[in-house]
């Protein structure tokens, strides 16, 4: 690839510099931060390149095009909405996300290979903060979180916020082990990522610990072959898509609910997702409507871990494949597979060393997507932009062994 002569203006690396320098502390202290920070580093970025090299970011198309049909889709989908004003409100927030996302991806592909480092470094020593500010809070009670919020504050409790935030570090910790390899040698990276791997278990983050879990089997395979990897992915998100639901009728059908194996919280997914299951057949075409899980009727169904009257579905289905399946249909799902697969595919033109750590990010982001949060979260998508905006950006450097 040949570098850009001029590189990216001195405003907009500064913007990008402080953007991916705060990541790291922004998701380990208040994970919801990550959407402002995203959206906002987009708008400040866009204009200083504007103001001072006089042009706008052109998106690169083949991302563009499949993510305005997807827009486009769930736009569509508010027709027949459960909760039309609820769904064009996220349609907002998922528009600003890839539109923060696309600017940024056309600037930083004018980063020349000092701004790449620059980045690289910021990256790397934002991440670091974040993770020694995340072990201070979780050993000694949230000190930091309690001196802000109070002593009262539910999400206090069961170490809720922590686990948002474990939940999602993956997604940054993979792309910062980039940073470290590109600035350092190859395995440092992988010693960051393997260390984070341990510390999920004394977090208690179950779907951090095996996305984690996921994410270094990958790594090791990718350095006998990246390509098999590679192609273990696309099977693997293709058949997350086809088996989701039949396998969660199956795991409800044969007692997942009472399994005494299973946490508490497993139990009550596997009733989640049976739910979400027998919904999505219901509507397989068209589904119910973007962002319209919690507006789904119980029928006759009644919970056996909730309240009575309250709904099977509390915010979303837990489950990002079966998330789109109910809301979007089969045509939601095959635009979703496109993006996905064609990431992969993008990833298979990047060096061996950007492949290897880009196709562990993908394999913790695939088993935390299925297992943790709704897909249209707004602050769990910009986490994934983010992550997808540092990899793209640390991709085109050349490879430091």
């Amino acid at each position: 690839m040949i570098e850009p002569v001029s590189g990216l203006a001195s405003g907009t690396l500064w913007v990008l510099t402080i953007g991916f320098l705060l990541a790291g502390p922004v998701l380990a202290m208040a994970p919801l931060g990550m959407a402002p920070l995203l959206i906002g580093a987009g708008l400040f970025a866009v204009a200083a390149e504007r103001l001072r090299n006089g042009r706008w970011p052109q998106p690169l198309s083949q991302y563009a095009l499949v993510y305005l049909i997807f827009l486009a889709w769930c736009t569509l989908s508010l027709i027949w909405d459960l909760s039309i004003v609820n769904g064009a409100r996220k349609l907002i927030d998922l528009g600003l996300v890839l539109a923060a996302l696309l600017a940024l991806q056309a600037l930083t592909a004018s980063a020349n290979t000092a701004q790449r480092r620059r980045l690289a470094l910021s990256l790397a020593i934002g991440m670091a903060i974040g993770l020694f500010l995340l072990g201070i809070e979780t050993v000694f009670d949230f000190p930091l979180y309690r001196a802000v919020m109070g002593n009262s504050d539910p999400r206090l409790v069961d170490l809720v916020e922590s686990k948002r935030s474990v939940d999602a570090l993956p997604l940054l910790v993979w792309p910062a082990a980039l940073a470290a390899a590109r600035l350092t040698r190859t395995w440092i990276g992988i010693v960051l990522a393997a260390l984070f791997a341990v510390a999920c278990f004394k977090l208690t983050a179950s779907s951090a610990t095996l996305g984690m879990i996921a994410s270094l089997i990958a790594i090791a395979i990718s350095f006998l072959s990246s390509s098999a990897v590679r192609w273990m992915l696309m099977g693997a998100t293709i058949l997350a898509f086809l088996l989701v639901i039949p396998i969660s009728i199956l795991a409800y059908d044969h007692g997942g609910t009472t399994a005494p194996f299973l946490k508490h919280s497993a139990q009550h997914r596997i009733e989640i997702w049976h739910f979400a299951a027998d919904k999505a057949l219901e509507r397989p075409i068209l589904g119910y409507g973007f962002n319209s899980s919690r507006d789904v009727p119980n029928g006759d169904a009644v919970s056996a871990f909730l309240p009575p009257g309250k709904p099977i579905i509390p915010l979303h289905p837990h489950n990002g494949f079966l998330q789109i399946w109910l809301e979007l249909g089969a045509p939601g799902v095959m635009i979703a597979m496109v993006l996905l697969v064609g990431g992969l595919k993008t990833i298979g033109r990047w060096s061996d060393q950007s492949a290897r750590f880009a196709l562990g990010g993908y394999a913790a982001a695939l088993v935390i997507g299925g297992l943790a949060f709704g897909i249209w979260q707004t602050w769990w998508m910009a986490t994934l932009a983010f992550s997808a905006l540092a990899f793209t950006t640390l991709s085109h450097e050349p490879a430091n062994a």
